[in-house]
Order: structure tokens, then C-alpha cells, then sequence
């Protein structure tokens, strides 16, 4: 798969998660988390949250037309997903099914974007 094409892929997935969580918290939290309930301050961090995966998600569709800035752009978002991969493993939330998969998924594109930024 061309490096492009796969940016592009995986920034369009990690946006497109990022605008549902900022649209739909509550059903994010019910699906994802297997939560029912929230309060605003929670709601408030969740759409939060989709927001920066939304930014993120475009920033990497970006990188695959902008080779000078993607390792920077990449660096990041690997950032945020390792980081997600540990928060999910280790971290004190009940570790859901649809968790488990979002932290294969996130780590698998970390260690590519990883090997992409090795490339350039």
C-alpha cells in the first residue's frame, strides 16, 4: 500500500472517530466504554477529546500531500496513539471490547507511522 494512500486512510478513520465522539458523546460512552450515564464535565472532555482526535485525523490526511511536514505530524500522532495504546492496557477504565480493538488498531498505525517517519 502507498505510504499516501495509507495516510490518508488511517487520518480519515481517526477523524471520522473524532467527529462521532464530538457529535455523539453520550453514544460514544455507551458503545466504546459501556457507560450510561455522564455528567457535563465528562461530556465536556469526551467531545473535547473528539475534537483533538478530529484534528489530529486531518493533520494526517494533510501529511500524505506535505512531505516536508510529516515526520513532525506523524511524531505527533504517534504520540497520541502510544499513548492511547498504554491508557487503555494499563490504565485504571474497564478495558471493553471495542477498547481492546482501538488500541490494536492505534498501536499497528503507531509502529507504521513509525517505520513511514524512517523512510522519509
Amino acid at each position: 500500500m502507498p505510504v499516501a494512500l495509507l495516510l490518508v486512510a488511517s487520518g480519515a478513520a481517526t477523524a471520522l472517530v473524532g467527529l462521532v465522539t464530538f457529535l455523539a458523546p453520550r453514544t460514544f460512552l455507551r458503545l466504546v466504554f459501556k457507560v450510561d450515564a455522564a455528567d457535563g464535565a465528562t461530556l465536556f472532555f469526551v467531545r473535547h477529546w473528539g475534537v483533538l482526535l478530529a484534528a489530529v485525523g486531518a493533520l494526517i490526511v494533510y501529511s500524505a500531500h506535505a512531505p516536508a511536514a510529516r515526520p513532525a505530524i506523524l511524531a505527533a500522532a504517534i504520540v497520541e496513539k502510544f499513548v492511547g495504546v498504554l491508557l487503555i492496557f494499563f490504565g485504571p477504565a474497564k478495558r471493553t471490547a471495542p477498547l481492546a480493538a482501538i488500541a490494536i488498531t492505534d498501536g499497528v498505525l503507531a509502529a507504521l507511522y513509525v517505520a513511514i517517519i524512517g523512510l522519509a
